[in-house]
């Protein structure tokens, strides 16, 4: 369940970057930014899978809490610190002369 939850946000969050970039772009870079937060999130889950690997076992702690809902529960973690400074707008300052 938890993993279904995770992979919805991920959906969610695809489709937020696509519309973003859209309207704000062009239909390119809608795309090539959806792509690289795809391409992000399978090399991640692969990466963190690989990592709490070496804390849980390949069953999971319960039937609820498995191996597949840490690493991506790690993965989600690690994308919303990064994807914060990555698509933060750089706001320009106006100087007063």
């Amino acid at each position: 369940m938890i993993e279904v939850i995770l992979f919805y946000a991920h959906a969610v969050f695809f489709v937020y970057i696509f519309a973003k970039n859209y309207v704000e772009q062009n239909t390119t870079s809608a795309f090539l930014s959806t792509i690289f937060v795809i391409i992000i999130f399978t090399v991640g889950w692969t990466f963190s899978a690989f990592v709490i690997g070496f804390f849980i076992p390949d069953d999971g702690v319960t039937r609820i809490l498995t191996k597949a809902a840490f690493s991506l529960g790690l993965l989600t973690l690690l994308e919303l610190i990064f994807y914060k400074f990555y698509f933060a707008k750089s706001t320009v300052r106006k100087q007063m002369v």
